[in-house]
């Protein structure tokens, strides 16, 4: 079994853009610890019979199969291909993931919210989807850009807080979900302003793990967002160990 002692994502809004972000943040990746890798507004060629993005030979690209989706994963190749595998969703807001552990499987995904026309706007949004994707007894990992700001995340500068980040709250919350983003961590940034509107939230063994989250500037690629980084401590089991542990088998 590959020998892991973190399971470590990367979300990144890369602002649609091609070769200043996504290519130069892809190029930064080590796929030997960035394992699962969380992008939101990802580039999409436009001239393709059906969507594509930007890939990178050390990882397998995961990306809604037409319209013009506005998230994609990377999937480190360090992990064998039986593995994982990528869970169909409607539309391509949200991309999402099972690993298959000896823990049971852990769901991962990558989700963008469009802003709500209004601080008081009761348009769901890709939160509709948000209760069927959690409906599943595994353990969820979700990230993404919301465009929400709320008191429970934002400084305590934030702007008023929108409707729909209570909707979220009680979505995460009745999932037994929890909040992994550090309370005001700038996650967007523009001239003077900032904000905290990239969010991670983990289901609460998996919240528990959790050791590191962080703005990884050493992966920042110029777009107005901020690559997170999130650590999870899940040792794993090596053949003869007796603990059941995180593990991925290898690729033979």
């Amino acid at each position: 079994m590959i020998e892991t002692p973190n399971l470590t994502t990367i979300q990144y809004n890369v602002n649609k853009s091609q070769h200043k972000v996504q290519r130069s943040f892809l190029q930064a990746l080590d796929p030997k610890k960035h394992l699962v890798i969380a992008v939101q507004e990802p580039w999409i060629n436009s001239k393709s019979n059906r969507p594509s993005t930007a890939n990178d030979p050390r990882y397998h690209t995961l990306l809604a199969k037409q319209g013009t989706p506005r998230t994609c994963m990377y999937i480190s190749k360090e992990m064998a291909t039986d593995s994982w595998e990528q869970i169909q969703q409607e539309g391509g807001d949200i991309t999402s993931v099972r690993l298959n552990t000896n823990q049971g499987s852990i769901h991962i995904h990558s989700v963008y919210n469009p802003p709500p026309s209004s601080r008081s706007s009761t348009q769901l949004g890709t939160l509709q989807q948000l209760p069927d994707i959690l409906q599943s007894d595994s353990q969820h990992i979700v990230l993404g850009d919301f465009n929400l700001h709320h008191p429970t995340w934002g400084s305590d500068f934030a702007p008023a807080h929108h409707f729909l980040a209570n909707r979220l709250l009680s979505t995460t919350q009745s999932n037994n979900m929890h909040l992994v983003t550090p309370k005001g961590l700038t996650t967007w940034s523009q001239r003077a302003s900032s904000s905290t509107i990239d969010l991670c939230f983990a289901s609460h063994d998996l919240q528990q793990k959790v050791t590191r989250c962080w703005v990884n500037q050493d992966l920042e690629s110029s777009s107005d967002h901020l690559p997170i980084q999130v650590e999870f401590e899940t040792q794993t089991q090596q053949e003869g160990d007796l603990e059941p542990q995180l593990a991925w088998k290898a690729a033979n």
